[in-house]
């Protein structure tokens, strides 16, 4: 594979402006160490060793947006609180723009917490998540997003289901930004037939599943025709369907054809945690730096296989995803069907 065009694409995320509006949520990963069997009931009794915080859902997005060297401008609603500020001094500390996050004294920032175990010389476990979970007041669509969305290359929504961008808002967005020719995703959790007309979805499997109400097969043309009811029911032009250790698949409105991507790495993650945040970063910022839907795929199943091999939610590098393409060795296969 010719990986030129790949390598300059990589180089021009730095120009890149991403306008990343949605939910926002606090990671703390809780490090502990296991001490005994408790007496009172069959559970390991674990001693705290420390704390890691970053942010989460939306911010992940932001932080991937960031890392892998283009200019994420996040907007959302964070609680008035020490978890809301912890969240944008982890910003602030990267250079990101906080002046588009409202802060409210209503509700609590949300909060994913994830206990981890382990004996003092092994690797700690993931063993259980605790969520600090509320609605939270949904965004405006004023004249202040209007100048932003001018300002930047594309738009993400990164909707997790805690009520940042109401239907309401982020269609207003998607409409807006199409009139100025700036390209909106859209990754949502519940409700992705709410969102119409965006440039690109990017559910999984299962959301895929749930939005057509039945199962996704695997190939051929009962798939290609269920991705089309698929952009029907959403009224999106494109789809990049994540498929865990079977790749991805990219499909355009009007095609008799849709492409494959396969894995890039071991078929074993670590941790998936966070792995959709750099897959849409990714793939927003290759389509902004003109490459194809397709080959714009193939650079985010790179930096998905890149994230899971990664504990925690982690932001994958513009050194480490250039590399990658620099020995263009390993790159994911490309291909094709197309209905007879």
């Amino acid at each position: 594979m010719d990986t030129s065009k790949f390598l300059k694409a990589i180089e021009d995320f730095k120009r890149v402006k991403l306008l990343v509006i949605g939910d926002i949520v606090l990671d703390e990963f809780q490090y502990t160490e296991i001490k005994r069997i408790s007496r009172e009931a069959p559970v390991f009794i674990c001693s705290f060793l420390y704390s890691d915080y970053y942010p989460g859902c939306g911010g992940n997005t932001v932080l991937n947006v960031k890392s892998l060297g283009g200019n994420p401008f996040p907007v959302s609603v964070l609680g008035k609180d020490p978890d809301g500020k912890t969240i944008v001094e982890a910003f602030k500390k990267l250079g990101i723009d906080t002046s588009f996050i409202r802060f409210s004294k209503k509700v609590k920032t949300n909060k994913k917490t994830r206990i981890l175990a382990g004996g003092v010389h092994r690797a700690k476990q993931h063993m259980l998540r605790v969520d600090v979970e509320n609605e939270m007041p949904s965004l405006s669509f004023n004249q202040k997003l209007k100048d932003l969305i001018k300002s930047c290359d594309g738009v993400i929504v990164s909707d997790y289901g805690y009520n940042t961008v109401s239907l309401r808002t982020g269609n207003a967005i998607i409409r807006y930004a199409k009139e100025s020719g700036k390209p909106v995703f859209v990754d949502s959790r519940y409700n992705l037939k709410g969102f119409k007309n965006a440039d690109f979805i990017t559910p999984n499997e299962e959301e895929a599943g749930e939005v057509l109400g039945e199962k996704l097969v695997e190939s051929g043309s009962e798939l290609l025709k269920q991705l089309k009811r698929l952009l029907k029911l959403t009224s999106a032009k494109g789809v990049l369907l994540t498929r865990g250790s079977k790749g991805m698949i990219v499909y355009l409105k009007g095609n008799d054809f849709y492409t494959s991507i396969g894995i890039y790495g071991n078929d074993e993650p670590v941790d998936v945690s966070g792995a959709g945040d750099s897959v849409i970063s990714a793939f927003a910022l290759s389509v902004c730096s003109n490459l194809t839907p397709a080959e714009s795929a193939i650079v985010s199943t790179v930096a998905g296989g890149i994230s899971v091999m990664h504990k925690g939610t982690y932001s994958v590098k513009f050194e480490e995803l250039k590399k990658v393409f620099e020995d263009g060795k390993d790159l994911p296969e490309r291909t094709t069907f197309k209905d007879s």
